[in-house]
Parts: C-alpha cells; sequence; structure tokens
C-alpha cells in the first residue's frame, strides 16, 4: 500500500486533522524527536465488576516468579540474566502466559523504575504500577493473552486500591488513543507529557511541569534520584 493511500486510510479511520498530526508527528519522530502523552488510568470503580476475557482452552496465566524465571533465560526475548537480576532487585512482577506449559508470553510491573530505551530509564511514582517489557510469541498472537495479562493486572490493583497504573504513549499512537469507546470513568486522565530529543546519537529527555509534578520522568539510565515539583 502507497503513501498516499495509507495517508486515506488513516484519514478515515481517524479523521483529517489527526491523520495530518500523524505525518507531521510521524516525520519528526524520524528526525529523533519524541512526543508522549503521561497517562493514569481511569478510576478503579471501572474495573471491580470486570469478567476475565475470554481465551481459547490450553491457554493459563499466571504470576511467574523469578525462580522460575530462571528456567527461560536465554529462551525467549530480552530474558537475560543481567535483566532478571535488576527486576528482582527492584521487586518487579511478572504476569505469563502458558499454553500446554510453554511459555508464550509476559509483561512485567515495575513500582520504582525501569528501562525505557537503551540509554533512558522511567521513574514510576510512589502508588503507581508501570507495565513494560510486553511479549507474545508469534504463534500465538490474537489469542487475547494480552488482554488476559491485563485483567490479572487490574486484579492486582484490585488488591490494592491505592495504587493507580500509570503509562505514557505516542500522542499520535492514534490505534491506542482510540481504542473503542470508554465511559467517562474508564478513561485515562492525561498528566502532562514526557519525551526525548535524539542528537549525535545521544537522546536527551524532557518532561514536563505536570508530568514531574506527580513523580513521573524520564530519565538518563542509573539516574534514579526522584524529583517531585510541587508548583
Amino acid at each position: 500500500m502507497g503513501k498516499r493511500a495509507n495517508f486515506s486510510q488513516r484519514k478515515r479511520d481517524w479523521g483529517l486533522g489527526r491523520a495530518l498530526y500523524w505525518e507531521l508527528m510521524n516525520a519528526v519522530a524520524q528526525l529523533g524527536v519524541h512526543l508522549h502523552y503521561v497517562n493514569i488510568d481511569g478510576h478503579l470503580s471501572a474495573i471491580m465488576d470486570e469478567t476475565p476475557p475470554a481465551v481459547p482452552p490450553g491457554y493459563d496465566t499466571r504470576y511467574l516468579g523469578f525462580a522460575e524465571l530462571r528456567a527461560y533465560e536465554g529462551l525467549v526475548p530480552d530474558m537475560d540474566g543481567a535483566f532478571l537480576d535488576s527486576a528482582c532487585a527492584r521487586g518487579d512482577v511478572c504476569i505469563a502466559n502458558f499454553h500446554d506449559d510453554e511459555l508464550v508470553g509476559f509483561a512485567f510491573l515495575s513500582f520504582t523504575h525501569a528501562r525505557a530505551t537503551h540509554q533512558l530509564d522511567v521513574l514510576v511514582p510512589e502508588g503507581f504500577q508501570y507495565v513494560y517489557k510486553g511479549w507474545t510469541h508469534q504463534n500465538h498472537r490474537r489469542a487475547g493473552l494480552a488482554a488476559a495479562r491485563i485483567h490479572l493486572r487490574h486484579q492486582l490493583l484490585r488488591a490494592n486500591p491505592a495504587q493507580r497504573s500509570i503509562s505514557y504513549v505516542e500522542t499520535h499512537n492514534y490505534a491506542s488513543l482510540l481504542r473503542g469507546y470508554r465511559h467517562p470513568r474508564e478513561r485515562l486522565l492525561r498528566m502532562g507529557f514526557c519525551g526525548w530529543i535524539t542528537v549525535l546519537g545521544r537522546q536527551i529527555p524532557f518532561n514536563s511541569r505536570r508530568a514531574k509534578w506527580i513523580g513521573f520522568e524520564l530519565t538518563p539510565s542509573g539516574n534514579h534520584r526522584r524529583r517531585q515539583y510541587v508548583k
């Protein structure tokens, strides 16, 4: 499909304004500038009565401890010993999908910080959970495994009512931002912006005052000093 056909499809899906904004931000990203919204999940009551998603028979989704994860070092993407050591030390949580006892998907939750890019980390405010490193085996996609992981993550939120979920997404990622109708109580709360500029191969992060006010920041890797702004 050519560029004109792609634009026409985005125009039909999202409207002219969003299609033009996508073109602009996609070009800007290729120049090394990335801009993201910082979002907090909607009110907890929106997920209180959530029913489990339907998945085909043979699948199971559960928490996986780090002792069990060691058996998969080097066998699935990005699952090496150094990563598992750091995730375990932070107290992260792994939610995993299995099919007939074979690991076919996972996602990790951090409550402190996590890798955002090869040069940047994300700081997670106290009282929030941040999901990262989601993966589904290519032979098991479209089986609802990501939805099953989200459901289990929501169970963790229900068990800890004071906790919320935080994330960031590119401002032109309309496939995610416009994902179906949501009741007002379910809609994401937008808490400013974050992103980075790449100059001579170096990623320089930036964070809006509103994002920093709640304690969410992109920082150079290894810089985990928390800074919260009250004005």
